[in-house]
């Protein structure tokens, strides 16, 4: 009995583990944070109708097809077509591959990779912080590089919305060697200069940054959904299973301990 508990124990601490990893984010530092809301039908309508506007044109979703995506997102079938199906000769059943040639990576120097499984084994934090890591970079073919992902062969997709973000430079206090700030001796903080922080040329984007972080939210969080349709379901369902197990380890102890009697 105490093995099935122990085992049960590090099963779904291992699990949870798994669910939180993220992939690293290179030069931009530790990956922002991402939590999703699967049951935001709001969010994951307004995600669906990024992807399909701005990534579809070179990006697949090869393992979903569009009436379980409508469905899913209580979108009416007629209504997903005429608004978010560019495509005339697509059927409902259909599996969402793109449109890129197979002579696509002579373009890009690599072909556009399928997404749907792209928050899966990079992580939602990892693509939350990538979409919004892009920065100006003259020295590149597209102009444009990314922290999270340095020398990206992926153009700056969003920059419109966005606005044309930059590295800039802003001081930052000097740490003792005991952790804290170093003063002078008048009691003033010692600062030095650190580059590499991101940021946006004003009035060059037509979001403002709140506006197109929701954004970014809404467009991972439908990456989120796609890679795992039935994750809501399941997480939900998980929580009935672990009840399940926390009666029915009680019931099993308190009738190993009536099957003791007998034995003493």
């Amino acid at each position: 009995m105490k093995r099935i508990i122990l085992t049960s124990l590090v099963f779904f601490c291992f699990a949870d583990l798994k669910a939180a990893e993220g992939g690293p984010c290179k030069d931009y530092g530790e990956c922002d944070q991402f939590k999703p809301a699967l049951n935001d039908i709001a969010s994951l309508q307004s995600g669906a109708s990024v992807f399909l506007n701005y990534c579809y044109g070179c990006h697949s979703l090869k393992f979903s097809r569009w009436n379980r995506v409508a469905a899913d997102l209580e979108i009416p079938e007629s209504l997903f077509f005429e608004n978010l199906v560019f495509d005339s000769t697509i059927k409902p059943g259909d599996l969402m591959v793109g449109s890129m040639p197979s002579d696509s990576a002579n373009w890009f120097g690599v072909e556009p990779p399928d997404l749907t499984l792209v928050t899966r084994y990079k992580g939602d934090d990892w693509v939350y912080s990538y979409l919004r890591a892009y920065y100006e970079d003259s020295s590149k073919v597209y102009g444009v590089n990314n922290l999270v992902y340095p020398g990206t062969a992926m153009p700056n997709v969003l920059e419109k919305l966005q606005g044309n973000q930059i590295l800039s430079c802003k001081d930052v206090p000097v740490l003792a060697s005991n952790g804290g700030e170093k003063r002078d001796e008048f009691g003033n903080t010692i600062t030095k200069e650190k580059c590499g922080y991101l940021k946006i040329k004003d009035g060059t984007g037509e979001l403002s940054k709140e506006e197109f972080d929701s954004l970014i939210y809404d467009l991972t969080n439908f990456l989120v959904y796609v890679g795992e349709p039935a994750r809501a379901d399941r997480e939900r369902i998980g929580w009935y299973v672990v009840f399940f197990f926390i009666i029915f380890t009680a019931l099993s102890a308190l009738l190993y301990r009536e099957y003791a009697k007998d034995y003493h």
